[in-house]
């Protein structure tokens, strides 16, 4: 091993950083926040303040973490209500609604 080698830390320790080799932020948003056509996983379903039963309906209805989700159109104008996919089937969602779905961008 030649002395430039023996100077330089292990490539591993470089890519891990202090918090391991998942501390590479994975882009996070709302539903509702994604541009029209995107698709995206659901990360997790979060209460809304005035509506705190929306999670567990949100839920039933397939929005459920790791499900792939995909934002098909708004309606116009307003945007609101948005059509959206999540596995295989497709929902209306109100904006508020779809704000409450945090997911991980694809």
């Amino acid at each position: 091993m030649t002395s430039l080698h023996a100077a330089l830390p292990p490539l591993k320790a470089d890519l891990a950083g202090a918090d391991g080799p998942s501390a590479c932020p994975v882009p996070m948003t709302t539903l509702d926040q994604l541009p029209d056509g995107a698709a995206a996983r659901v990360h997790a379903v979060l209460p809304a303040t005035a509506a705190p039963d929306w999670p567990r309906w949100l839920a039933e209805i397939g929005f459920l973490p790791g499900e792939p989700v995909r934002l098909l159109s708004r309606a116009q104008p307003g945007g609101d209500p948005l059509v959206v996919r999540v596995g295989l089937s497709t929902f209306a969602l109100r904006r508020a609604e779809a704000a409450c779905i945090q997911v991980q961008v694809a």
